[in-house]
């Protein structure tokens, strides 16, 4: 397994469904290489621990379904925001503002959630 060929397994997979990646700041090829060099260096480790292929593939298994699970779970939560910012929206009798809106019906909570969040883009080079 290389991170060569795996982003190119992942690219395969994306052409069915694709990934857009319009509002972010990363390349989507560098993404997808990104997290095939990620799981090959984890393989490589679980080998270095002794782990046999079988084994490594549960493991691998594993990882991939929680990340399925985390990022269903992050659709949740940006599907209730936005669906949460429509609503105060047309109780004030306005149209929703985006939610990385700055200042406005985005500010308190909705603002410091945004503001947390583009920072932890920009320390990792994503924003």
């Amino acid at each position: 397994m290389s991170p060569e060929h795996l982003s190119a397994l992942i690219a395969e997979i994306e052409a069915e469904t694709p990934l857009d990646f319009s509002a972010a700041a990363i390349d989507a090829q560098y993404a997808r290489r990104l997290m095939a060099s990620h799981f090959c260096e984890i393989d490589a480790r679980l080998a270095a621990c002794g782990l046999l292929l079988e084994d490594r593939l549960e493991m691998m298994a594993a990882i991939a379904a929680h990340a399925l699970v985390e990022n269903m779970l992050l659709q949740l939560v940006q599907l209730r925001a936005v669906a949460a910012l429509h609503e105060r929206a047309k109780v004030r009798g306005g149209e929703p503002q985006g939610a990385g809106a700055e200042g406005g019906s985005a500010a308190g909570a909705d603002g410091a959630v945004d503001a947390a969040f583009r920072e932890w883009m920009r320390r990792h080079g994503i924003g």
